[in-house]
């Protein structure tokens, strides 16, 4: 006569079920998506800049923190805040890099959307937490809609760079194709082609707008 074999009891079933979620995880964080990498911070510079382990300097695609004091400038508003918060989330982990259009900027550094072991985007974190604003640059704008949505939240709330809020007064000429805020007396200005023309009379609505300063004679925060 032949034995029946004897069906898995529930207590097996369950630890079944836990060890195979417990391979899926740690898969999905271990494997690297294509166009990715794995990376180990070593040293945060500033809000917007960590040195590897291999030594490699990493920006932050689509943000821009406050500056800390170097050389040629003084620290801004909130930049030694901006390198805390940096620094609190990225510095000793490994994290995962994902990259654009353009892997490196002009002075060499890696560009990189950086990712936490949870999935988090770190450029995201900063921009809701009001320590970077959006810095959206051609051709790298993957994430620019969701950069703009987290900056808005920031806004909203009042929190870190909107904190406390003034305008000086003014008008505002933003370049549509750059998305660069420039003061109206700006000679940069005469440039811009009218058809890229946006005017703005509060820099609030600039920066609502996704509009950044931009590099020579800019309005500021």
């Amino acid at each position: 006569m032949k034995r029946l074999r004897s069906l898995p009891g529930p207590r097996r079933s369950n630890r079944g079920c836990f060890l195979g979620l417990l391979l899926v995880g740690l898969f999905l964080w271990t494997a690297v998506p294509c166009g990715a990498e794995r990376v180990t911070v070593k040293r945060v510079n500033d809000g917007d800049t960590v040195q590897l382990a291999d030594g490699r300097l990493v920006r932050y695609i689509g943000i821009d923190a406050p500056e800390i004091d170097h050389a040629r400038h003084t620290a801004q508003p909130l930049g030694f805040e901006a390198r805390t918060r940096n620094a609190e989330l990225v510095e000793g982990r490994t994290l995962r890099l994902e990259f654009d259009i353009e892997r490196l900027d002009d002075h060499g550094r890696t560009l990189a959307y950086v990712f936490l072991p949870d999935g988090a985007m770190v450029n995201e974190r900063l921009l809701q937490a009001g320590l970077a604003f959006c810095l959206a640059t051609m051709p790298n704008v993957k994430y620019e809609g969701r950069f703009f949505a987290a900056q808005r939240t920031a806004m909203r709330a009042k929190a870190g760079l909107w904190r406390n809020w003034s305008e000086p007064g003014g008008r505002y000429i933003g370049n549509r194709n750059s998305r660069r805020l420039h003061l109206a007396s700006c000679p940069e200005t005469k440039r811009i082609a009218p058809r890229n023309r946006v005017m703005f009379s509060t820099r609030w609505d600039a920066f609502w707008s996704g509009y950044a300063p931009a590099r020579d004679c800019q309005p500021g925060l």
